[in-house]
């Protein structure tokens, strides 16, 4: 498995044509949700890529404090393949972000928008809830916070 972790500038052409083909696949035609996917985010964020051989299996978009939330870092966009789920690869893709954050943002608590029919999983990996629940186009949501110790 290769791991890349890229600037928005940095992305390949393949790559970026990559993450946004495995966000199609899963977050609107699997999920049948239609949304602005391309959301004007990408150009500010960091994007972590998992690929085996040549097909991008996981996903994830890591934002620096303040540039999505008040002055914290920002896991979104986590996603795995439909063909790998059930490898253990989430979990991978999401201590490899968890990760990143603290290397680069050590003093920064690091937040998620989940769905909330994956609180547990988030819960598993450290997350605590931090909201209600609320819709985001037609699925329900909710804010999670990983706690970075200081």
């Amino acid at each position: 498995m290769k791991k890349f972790i890229s600037s928005f500038d940095e992305l390949t052409n393949v790559q970026l044509y990559d993450l946004l083909k495995l966000r199609q696949d899963v977050f609107i035609i699997e999920q049948n949700c239609i949304y602005p996917d391309i959301d004007g985010y990408d150009k500010n964020a960091s994007h972590l890529l998992i690929y085996e051989h040549d097909e991008l299996v996981a996903y994830s978009r890591i934002f620096a404090p303040d540039a999505k939330y008040n002055e914290e870092t920002s896991i979104g966009r986590i996603i795995v393949s439909q063909n790998k789920r059930g490898e253990s690869l989430g979990k991978t893709l999401i201590e490899k972000s968890i990760n990143y954050c603290i290397t680069n943002y050590p003093k920064s608590d690091i937040r998620i928008e989940a769905q909330a029919k994956l609180k547990n999983y988030y819960s598993d990996l450290g997350f605590i809830g931090d909201s209600d629940v609320y819709l985001v186009d037609g699925i329900d949501h909710l804010q999670m916070i990983y706690k970075v110790k200081n």
